[in-house]
């Protein structure tokens, strides 16, 4: 989501009487209010004080799947995607962050994405949260949507992303009810290298063992990408 250049007919002026500005400053050139995009939508916020958290802007706009559980970005509760588009790769990147630590402002020329706007019951799964629904990888669902989110940031980036890579990624989020193994079921059946049957090349994982006897693995990894790709985050939207 790329910001205005300085200079643009269109930015705020960051001061009530332009010439209240410093000697040799264009007051143009400075805004007073953030470019947020929250969940595909675009926020103009006003600028916030430098100790307003990511966290508590999107939870006092009803975003309430990211919780406030440790507070020192040890627990993963409060994990939300933050996409930014990289000019020099010419693709936007996805990052897993802490919003309890995340300063608001940070977020300007973003795209933020919570577990809300991931998919719904009534609008349709993800299918990161249908794996977590199909294989009971949730119990008091606390941490649920962090977890999520961070699967989620891994896959965005690497869809075709292995067993070892997941291993990695998950330990920044902490669950006290599962005992983990049926939240790692749940992601490792997306990972192109998930467990195989060794006679079918089948992955015994999938939720789709149930009628079948195993899933396919190559439908999952498709499945993955095609919705993540085809999402209304992905980088056409943070180019515009």
């Amino acid at each position: 989501l790329q910001m205005s250049p300085p200079g643009r007919a269109d930015a705020a002026i960051a001061y009530d009487d332009a010439a209240l500005a410093p000697e040799g400053v264009d007051a143009s050139a400075y805004r007073t209010e953030l470019l947020i995009s929250v969940n595909g939508a675009i926020q103009h916020v006003p600028a916030p004080g430098p100790d307003v958290l990511l966290l508590d802007f999107l939870r006092g706009r009803g975003l309430t799947g990211a919780k406030l559980g440790c507070g020192e970005g040890g627990c993963g509760a409060c994990t939300v995607v933050v996409s930014r588009w990289d000019p020099a790769a010419g693709k936007a990147s996805h990052a897993a962050v802490n919003a309890c630590l995340m300063p608001l402002l940070a977020a300007d020329g973003c795209d933020v994405t919570t577990v809300e706007g991931l998919g719904s019951a009534r609008g349709g799964l993800h299918p990161v949260q249908q794996r977590m629904t199909d294989l009971h990888g949730s119990q008091c669902g606390f941490c649920t949507p962090g977890i999520v989110m961070a699967m989620y940031a891994l896959f965005a980036n690497e869809p075709n992303a292995s067993v070892a890579a997941v291993e990695e990624h998950m330990d920044g989020n902490l669950c006290r009810c599962t005992g983990y193994r049926p939240i790692w079921d749940a992601a490792r059946s997306l990972c192109v290298d998930a467990h195989r049957d060794a006679s079918e090349g089948r992955c015994e994982a999938c939720p789709a063992a149930k009628d079948q006897g195993a899933g396919d693995i190559e439908g999952c990894v498709e499945e993955l990408v095609t919705t993540t790709s085809a999402s209304k985050y992905a980088e056409a939207h943070l180019a515009t």
